[in-house]
C-alpha cells in the first residue's frame, strides 16, 4: 500500500512522529493533502500533545543584530541566512536586514539599523515574513525599539499536557520611542517626561502615534535601544547620575485600537494617560553603568560589572504591589546570587575590551561575559568559571533569546488594507 492510500487518522499518527516541527513543515511540501493536513487545528493538537507527553526539550539560544548564533546549539545560520538573503532579494534592499527584537522564533528585522524605516516580522524556519507599513517618523539615528506578543501561539493548560490551547489570535506590538522634542526637555541635561512614540497594531494595520509621559525624567541618550518583553510589558534599562534605570511600557494598554480618547493636550501633542510608562530606579555607584538585561527563571534580571574590583552584580526586578503599573514606579532589590568576583586568571588586569554579554537562555545561573575576544562563562551560583570560546571576534554584542518551540509560530497577517501601505505589499512564504 501506498503511503498516500492511507486513512487520514493513521497518516495523522504517522506525521505527527515527525521528530520536530521544522521536519513538519517540510512535509507540506510533498502534496496538497498534506499541506491541508497538517495545517488543520486537529494535527497541531495532535503533534503538540505527544511532543508534550516525550516533555521534548524547548531549544533556546541567542541571536545578534546579525542573526549570528553566540553558540552553534542549533546552527541557525542554515536557516537565517537563506531567509534574510531572500527578503533582502525579495524587498529589493540595498543591504542584508540586522535583528532589532525577538519574541519566541519571531524576530524583529528593519532594512537598517541607524535609518528604521522599514520593518519586517519573519520566521526563519518556515521562511514566512510580513512587511509592515513603513513608520510615520524617519529617523535617523538608533531608535528604542521592542516587539511583543501577549501571548505564545500555544500553551499547556495542565502540566500533563493533556490540554493544548492554541491562542491563534494572538496579537503582536512593535514600538518605537523617538528621539525628544525640545519642547519636552526639562532642563540642560535633556532629561524628558514625555515622549513620543509609535506602536504598530496587527489589529490595525496602523502605526499609532502618541506622546507618552513618565513620572520621572529620562534622558533618552542613557537608555539602551534593545528591548526584552516580560509578562506583556516591554522594557528597555538605562542609567542615570547615581541611579540604575528600567523603563517598562505594556503596549497593549493603548488607545490606538479603540474609539476612547483618554488624552490631553501638551503643546500640540496628545498625551495618551492610558498608556504611560513606568520607571525601577536602584541607586548605585557613579561608575556602575548596567546595560546587560534579560528574563532568568520567571524574573528581568540585570547586571553590571565594576572594573575596579572585578566584580559582577546581578539584580532582579521585584514587584512592591499590583498596582506597579498603576502606580508607575518599582523598586529593584540586589538577589540572591548577586555578587561575583572574578580572578586574575580570568580577568588579567591588562585586559582591553570588556563587555556584558548576556544571560543563558536555558541556565539562569550562566554569564557569558567577553573579555580581550574570549568568551567567558560565569557561573553565579557556584562562582566558577572557564573560557568556552577563545579568539573569536565578535562585530557587536547585543543578543537576544531566540526560542524554537514544539511548533513554530505563525506569521500574524495584516488587515488587507494594510497590505497596499507595506514595503514590498505582501507577506511570503
Amino acid at each position: 500500500m501506498d503511503i498516500h492510500d492511507l486513512p487520514e487518522l493513521v497518516l495523522v499518527e504517522i506525521l505527527c512522529r515527525v521528530p520536530c516541527g521544522k521536519f513538519i513543515f517540510q512535509c507540506k511540501c510533498v502534496c496538497k493533502r498534506w499541506l491541508t493536513l497538517i495545517s488543520a487545528p486537529y494535527f497541531i493538537d495532535r503533534f503538540l500533545r505527544l511532543q508534550s507527553h516525550r516533555k521534548t526539550p524547548t531549544v533556546r539560544t541567542l541571536i545578534s543584530r546579525n542573526a549570528e548564533e553566540l553558540f552553534n546549539r542549533v546552527s541557525l545560520s542554515e536557516v537565517f541566512t537563506p531567509m534574510l538573503k531572500r527578503l533582502e532579494s525579495f524587498d529589493h534592499l540595498e543591504t542584508e536586514p540586522v535583528v532589532v527584537g525577538a519574541y519566541n522564533d519571531l524576530i524583529l528585522c528593519c532594512d537598517s539599523l541607524f535609518d528604521q524605516h522599514n520593518y519586517y516580522i519573519c520566521n526563519p524556519y518556515t521562511m514566512q515574513w510580513v512587511a509592515l507599513p513603513p513608520t510615520p517618523t524617519r529617523c535617523y539615528d538608533i531608535v528604542r525599539v521592542g516587539f511583543i506578543c501577549d501571548s505564545p501561539y500555544y500553551e499547556e493548560d495542565d502540566p500533563d499536557g493533556h490540554v493544548i490551547q492554541l491562542n491563534a489570535k494572538f496579537r503582536c506590538k512593535v514600538v518605537r520611542i523617538l528621539p525628544p522634542d525640545r519642547q519636552f526637555v526639562f532642563d540642560h541635561d535633556e532629561y524628558c517626561f514625555n515622549f513620543n512614540v509609535e506602536i504598530f497594531s496587527f489589529e490595525t494595520g496602523k502605526w499609532s502615534e502618541l506622546v507618552v509621559s513618565s513620572p520621572r525624567g529620562i534622558s533618552y541618550d542613557y537608555l539602551d535601544a534593545m528591548a526584552f518583553s516580560y509578562n506583556g510589558v516591554l522594557y528597555w534599562s538605562g542609567h542615570d547620575y547615581g541611579y540604575f534605570l528600567v523603563l517598562g511600557l505594556d503596549p497593549f494598554n493603548d488607545n490606538s485600537s479603540t474609539s476612547t480618547n483618554s488624552g490631553s493636550s501638551n503643546g500640540g501633542h496628545i498625551i495618551d494617560h492610558k498608556c504611560r510608562f513606568v520607571v525601577f530606579a536602584m541607586p548605585v555607584a557613579d561608575h556602575f553603568v548596567v546595560e546587560c538585561l534579560g528574563v532568568c527563571g520567571g524574573l528581568l534580571r540585570m547586571c553590571d560589572f565594576d572594573t575596579d574590583t572585578k566584580t559582577l552584580f546581578v539584580w532582579d526586578l521585584k514587584r512592591q504591589d499590583h498596582d506597579y503599573m498603576v502606580k508607575g514606579a518599582g523598586e529593584l532589590c540586589l538577589s540572591k546570587h548577586n555578587v561575583y568576583s572574578f580572578d586574575q586568571d580570568m580577568y588579567p588586569d591588562d585586559a582591553r575590551v570588556v563587555e556584558r554579554l548576556s544571560f543563558d537562555p536555558n541556565n539562569d545561573d550562566i554569564f557569558y561575559l567577553y573579555v580581550d575576544a574570549d568568551v567567558i562563562m560565569c557561573n553565579i551560583c557556584t562562582r566558577k568559571w572557564s573560557k568556552i570560546v577563545e579568539k573569536r571576534k565578535l562585530n557587536n554584542f547585543y543578543f537576544f533569546p531566540f526560542v524554537l518551540p514544539w511548533w513554530p509560530t505563525p506569521v500574524p497577517s495584516l488587515p488587507r488594507h494594510a497590505h497596499q501601505l507595506a514595503h514590498g505589499g505582501e507577506t511570503s512564504s
